[in-house]
């Protein structure tokens, strides 16, 4: 893949999807033709680096494209605004949604429709109102992201990795229920449990209340993951080595919820699978949760430990590859 393309994909990913292929024409276009100006027909590799790096990192060439003073918040600071954006939405909806939940099918209280109605109106746009407010200062300030001051090589331009490209469509789906488990377990720990469908009763996880602190933790470092590779746009070789490493986590945290509901279990003289269809057959609901949950942690287990694999030998294939190939280690040193 050219250096062209690498710089024009770099370019098109902080342009508006709609317009996104008309002004990767023209600049396409612009380059070549200022190419052949200067230096003929076929131009080195060098002499393609040295036009774009006159022309600037790509997020400013796309700002380029769009006045700042036409916009709120401008293209350069729009990637950031948008990602908080998603993130203040999912925090909101999803503490309210869960709250909603509780009050109606644990506590047995009732909402209204125009309740529910009034309190989006007043969170989601507030919440919302004053994040733009405070990037609108950011932008007035002509405040930029840090790594925009930093030297900036067209060398160092990512390949074209389709394998790397992340749908944020399902980024946002992980977001939305980490978000969901991470205000359960903190803010209503004590209705962390299961309720019989036959008698309609409550019954706590003792052995999740148990493990909470570690829950906790995995479900913040999954969503700080998931800002951090939404940010990126890319699942970029970092980004692989902190998911391997909170595969290993998540491997462990449910590791522990699956000996403790073993010990919980073993203790009642019910661990095996028979004691569990026995359990059904008596009507001991608490038991059949709690058998319930433990099969749960076990596949959970097992997929997690697939995905662990997967991302091991992804990672080990990357490793392969040109992102860590000695030509690109000596060119990230320089």
């Amino acid at each position: 893949m050219s250096l062209i393309d690498r710089y024009l994909h770099e370019v098109g990913r902080y342009l508006p999807r709609t317009k996104r292929g008309d002004i990767q024409t023209e600049l396409r276009s612009s380059i070549s033709d200022t190419l052949e100006d200067r230096y003929g027909s076929e131009p080195t590799e060098a002499q393609v680096e040295e036009l774009l790096q006159e022309l600037g990192r790509p997020r400013q060439v796309a700002a380029s494209y769009h006045p700042e003073s036409q916009y709120l918040v401008g293209p350069v600071l729009y990637p950031l605004f948008r990602m908080i954006s998603w993130i203040v939405v999912v925090a909101v909806l999803g503490a309210q949604m869960l709250a909603w939940a509780i009050g109606i099918f644990v506590a047995g209280e009732s909402f209204s429709i125009l309740e529910i109605i009034t309190s989006l109106v007043n969170s989601v746009p507030t919440s919302l109102g004053w994040l733009l407010i405070t990037f609108m200062i950011l932008q007035y300030f002509d405040a930029k992201p840090k790594f925009e001051e930093e030297p900036w090589d067209p060398s160092s331009l990512p390949e074209i990795n389709p394998d790397e490209d992340l749908k944020r469509g399902e980024m946002i789906v992980g977001m939305v229920f980490g978000v969901l488990l991470l205000v359960l377990v903190t803010f209503f720990p004590q209705w962390v449990g299961f309720i019989s469908a036959p008698q309609g009763k409550f019954y706590a996880n003792p052995v999740i209340l148990d493990y909470l602190p570690w829950i906790q933790i995995g479900l913040i470092s999954g969503i700080l993951l998931n800002i951090y590779m939404f940010w990126r746009g890319r699942l970029d070789w970092p980004a692989r080595i902190l998911k391997l490493v909170l595969s290993l986590y998540t491997i462990a945290v449910l590791a522990l919820l699956v000996r403790g509901h073993n010990l919980w279990l073993a203790a009642r003289s019910s661990s095996s699978l028979m004691d569990g269809l026995n359990a059904i057959e008596s009507m001991d609901w608490g038991l059949v949760g709690m058998h319930a949950f433990r099969w749960g942690f076990l596949v959970a287990l097992i997929v997690s430990t697939i995905e662990f694999l997967v991302t091991l030998y992804r990672l080990i294939k990357s490793n392969l590859g040109s992102d860590f190939s000695p030509k690109a280690v000596v060119m990230e040193k320089k």
